[in-house]
């Protein structure tokens, strides 16, 4: 018998699936949902009836009727590969538990935002891991947080669940290290001004700490993003006659381009000045220079269980690790 799509008002129900059939509706939903415990004889009547019909179960209502979707998401504030290890981590996590993951981009944008907590409202997907917020979005989550949601970054919503690196810690081992070797010739980069940006604000006063404070465009530098922007910063705002002895990028990436820039105007990488990136890439491998490891691996993990998980609610911050190359040479 060739099969019939039938749609809208048309499309059979679980309720005459089950007349028809002569079984409950909660058979029907067995056995849509391929679960145990219904005879071959029903189970056999209900696929007939279904076969008769044409009905095409709907698969989000079968999902909905388990009390879940299967499906979390994780919002990104923009496309950057800072956040590979991370959603690589989520999804290698997601499919070992049979689970879809949706990613959902920011730009910080509020109505994105609030947008994509009406998808936890609406149950389409079962949990939100949130990487970054923005000063928007915490306000936001002061005041709404249906669902299950977990945090990858520091916040002081206490209600909210997090599981971060402790980014403050981190940067002030960083500057402390630096500060041993006698020099004040430092500068860092960042992508959001101190204002924007609680990691920015946490380099800012790590840096002022040990160097004093710090002038933008003069001892910090914003809107570095990746290995382009490096090169270009390197090319227009270092020369041979203001290096400094110590370059701290906000990433491999950056730091990368800021080697690359520098090195064609003369300038060499582990002699003439160190640099450091973030996010332990192989960037940092293949052109051996130091750099942090925010352990994405073990958040992106963690982050993706607790949603799975019958805990309600967790705060754990995790101690990044300074990956140390030609630090010393």
């Amino acid at each position: 018998m060739s099969r019939k799509i039938l749609k809208g008002d048309q499309m059979e129900n679980i309720r005459s699936i089950a007349l028809k059939a002569g079984v409950s509706k909660s058979t029907v939903s067995r056995v849509m949902n391929g679960e145990k415990y219904v005879s071959e004889e029903n189970r056999k009547k209900v696929k007939r009836v279904i076969e008769e019909t044409g009905y095409i179960p709907n698969g989000n209502a079968i999902k909905l009727s388990k009390g879940k979707n299967n499906t979390i998401g994780v919002t990104l504030p923009y496309n950057n590969s800072c956040y590979d290890k991370l959603s690589n981590s989520i999804l290698y996590q997601a499919t070992k538990m049979d689970y879809q993951v949706l990613f959902l981009p920011t730009y910080h944008k509020l109505n994105k935002e609030k947008e994509y907590f009406s998808l936890l409202e609406k149950r389409v997907i079962d949990g939100l891991i949130i990487t970054k917020y923005s000063k928007q979005l915490e306000e936001l989550l002061t005041t709404k947080l249906d669902g299950k949601i977990i945090g990858t970054e520091k916040s002081n919503i206490s209600k909210l669940s997090t599981i971060y690196p402790d980014r403050k810690k981190i940067y002030s081992h960083l500057f402390s290290e630096i500060s041993k070797t006698g020099t004040n010739k430092v500068i860092f980069m960042t992508k959001d001004k101190p204002e924007f940006s609680k990691s920015t604000l946490d380099k800012f006063n790590s840096y002022n700490k040990y160097f004093g404070t710090p002038k933008e465009d003069v001892n910090y530098f914003t809107g570095l993003t990746e290995y382009s922007d490096g090169y270009h910063w390197a090319m227009t705002k270092i020369s041979k006659s203001n290096v400094p002895d110590f370059i701290f990028a906000n990433g491999d990436e950056v730091a990368s381009g800021i080697i690359s820039g520098l090195k064609k105007l003369g300038i060499t990488h582990n002699k003439d000045f160190k640099i450091i990136g973030e996010g332990n890439t192989p960037y940092s491998e293949l052109m051996k220079f130091s750099s942090i490891d925010f352990l994405p691996n073990e958040i992106g993990k963690a982050a993706f269980d607790f949603l799975l998980s019958e805990d309600m609610h967790i705060s754990v911050a995790k101690k990044p690790l300074l990956i140390k190359r030609a630090w010393y040479n």
